[in-house]
């Protein structure tokens, strides 16, 4: 009986002029319903006309806070003394009549009626997904319809199913607007809204919508959600070491020259006195380490020659007593006397004249 009623008194009880509402198939519309100041405290709907009546989408009587039924959020602010509905997820089957209502009594209800347009346009992109990692910039842009061309253009957040948070919007053709990171450009003339984010952060990560402003500022203005933005932020990369062990020699050792050499400028923040005590440390760590090397190099020397001098000792006199060494010796000195005795007859003149006397006194 209630909703044939509300059909009935939206004839007589005219909340204001009809809103006329345009919106895009798989987008969103934002719509403010003004209401007197005298009825803050009365429960709000949004209702949408079908014969006999008029069948609730929504109806709270929550204040200053978002209330959700399906597709459809609404917001009563009693400071601004007007009530925001949002509906999402547009289709065309959503054309038709609705009335912003004000529930005040059973017989004199307060209506605003909103004629609702929904278009199929596949000009442009309905949803973007973009991936980035932290740190880079991005760059993305939305088409929006000929209808829109004139109207600002606006990119904002949504952290809750009726709250976007809008980052910034830009109201002049080819004109860079700049909020924090955030970057806008509106080129007219091609119907392209652009959008720049720079330096990317984790907390950047989200859903983003492009749209745009019809008459905002006005008691029928509302706002158009065109195209969705689903970005995603993700860790840079873990860089991969590909350092080669470094091998360490004498010759990588620093020098003197160099560890008393004048700091240069990128060593100019220590103190004098500390790279002064720092050099001579290093200077007399080189110096031990060189008479450290070069002792030891002696030492290995003197011990190797000893141990040449012991072997050959101890070969020497093995060989000295053997015994088949000793009867081979003895051998070798009787041949050798016979030998020196027949190389003396030969050379001694007198006996080799005695002996030819004695063999002729013989005969």
């Amino acid at each position: 009986m209630k909703i044939l009623l509300i059909f009935t008194l939206c004839l007589i009880s005219d909340g204001g002029a009809s809103k006329e509402v345009t919106g895009y198939s798989g987008g969103g519309v934002f719509i403010k319903c003004k209401y007197d100041a005298e009825f803050t405290q009365n429960p709000k709907y949004f209702c949408k006309r079908s014969w006999p009546g008029c069948n609730y989408q929504i109806k709270t009587g929550a204040k200053n806070m978002w209330i959700n039924s399906g597709r459809f959020s609404l917001f009563d602010d009693t400071e601004s003394a007007e009530f925001r509905v949002m509906i999402r997820e547009l289709t065309v089957q959503d054309t038709g009549t609705y009335q912003c209502g004000v529930d005040k009594s059973l017989w004199n209800d307060i209506y605003t009626p909103v004629e609702l347009k929904v278009k199929e346009d596949l000009s442009y992109e309905k949803s973007i997904s973009k991936t980035v990692r932290v740190g880079e910039d991005l760059n993305f842009s939305c088409k929006y319809p000929e209808s829109l061309r004139s109207d600002p253009k606006f990119l904002c957040k949504r952290l809750q199913p009726a709250d976007c948070s809008q980052k910034a919007s830009v109201k002049e053709s080819r004109k860079d607007v700049n909020m924090g990171t955030f970057s806008l450009y509106d080129d007219r003339s091609k119907q392209i809204f652009s959008v720049s984010i720079r330096h990317v952060t984790e907390q950047d990560s989200g859903e983003y919508w492009c749209g745009a402003e019809a008459a905002w500022k006005s008691d029928h203005g509302y706002k158009v959600y065109l195209t969705q933005i689903s970005l995603t932020v993700t860790d840079p990369p873990v860089p991969v070491s590909t350092s080669v062990p470094t091998k360490y020699s004498l010759s990588s050792l620093p020098t003197s020259s160099s560890l008393l050499s004048t700091p240069t400028s990128s060593e100019r923040g220590f103190p004098a006195s500390t790279v002064f005590t720092v050099s001579v440390s290093l200077l007399v760590l080189l110096i031990g380490i060189i008479f450290l090397i070069v002792t030891l190099h002696k030492r290995r020397k003197m011990q190797s020659r000893e141990t040449v001098t012991q072997t050959s000792r101890e070969t020497n006199e093995d060989y000295e007593n053997d015994p088949n060494v000793l009867h081979f010796q003895s051998r070798q000195m009787t041949n050798l006397s016979d030998s020196v005795y027949q190389i003396y007859q030969s050379l001694n003149p007198n006996t080799n004249q005695s002996d030819s006397v004695y063999q002729s006194l013989k005969c």
